[in-house]
């Protein structure tokens, strides 16, 4: 008589799974992301019929409701409420009755990106918009060696508080030729002090309003042109 005897590749097979060895596949390794099981459990009280679930309940298919190990129809409980968390079943729980709802709807996965991760290469050319760069996020560090030319400076944004003080600005004028007239106040409204290694010249005539004043150190000259 004949006695077919069983392949050992199943006898193989059964033992890799036994060990958890993870199943072939062909192609694209899957992602290691997707569906989020979970379970709520709870300990009844005498005739207790609604209990708070944890998470949000698309269809009452999404879930499975177990009480003392007995799975229960979807005409033995009703969902409602805020995401369907609330759970309501028709007839009253038996002190200590064990509720299990286990829920195996699909529930997306959220991955956290590391810190770090996202290099150069990640980001698309003029994917990063003005809206996407915080305020005061651009610092002089962050700008390239001559990075910033005239066409990038918006017109009448270079104010005098934004040059530096060991500049010398050649101060006011008047008319369309750049420079041609140069002007001056009328009044001298603050103290005014020449340092000795300086001269001045002022169209005038001038007057003094309050505090104003202007002192000439030895070394200076002071020119009033009228």
């Amino acid at each position: 008589m004949l006695v077919a005897k069983k392949p050992e590749y199943t006898q193989l097979h059964w033992r890799g799974l036994n060990k958890g060895l993870k199943m072939a596949y062909i192609g694209k390794e899957p992602a290691n992301i997707g569906q989020r099981p979970s379970e709520d459990i709870f300990t009844a009280t005498a005739n207790q019929t609604v209990f708070t679930l944890t998470a949000d309940v698309d269809y009452e298919s999404d879930i499975f409701v177990s009480i003392n190990g007995v799975v229960q129809t979807n005409a033995a409980f009703g969902l409602d409420g805020t995401g369907n968390r609330t759970l309501t079943f028709s007839s009253g729980m038996t002190v200590d009755d064990v509720v299990r709802v286990v829920h195996h709807g699909y529930k997306p996965m959220t991955i956290s990106v590391d810190d770090l991760s996202i290099g150069t290469q990640k980001i698309a050319d003029d994917a990063v918009t003005e809206p996407k760069i915080a305020d005061d996020a651009v610092t002089e560090p962050k700008i390239a060696d001559d990075a910033v030319t005239e066409p990038k400076i918006l017109d009448g944004a270079v104010t005098q508080a934004k040059i530096h003080s060991a500049v010398v600005l050649g101060g006011p004028s008047i008319g369309t030729i750049p420079n041609m007239i140069r002007t001056n106040a009328k009044a001298i409204t603050e103290v005014i002090t020449f340092a000795g290694t300086e001269n001045g010249i002022t169209a005038g005539p001038v007057t003094f309003s309050g505090n104003g004043s202007v002192v000439v150190t030895t070394g200076s000259t002071w020119h009033i042109v009228t």
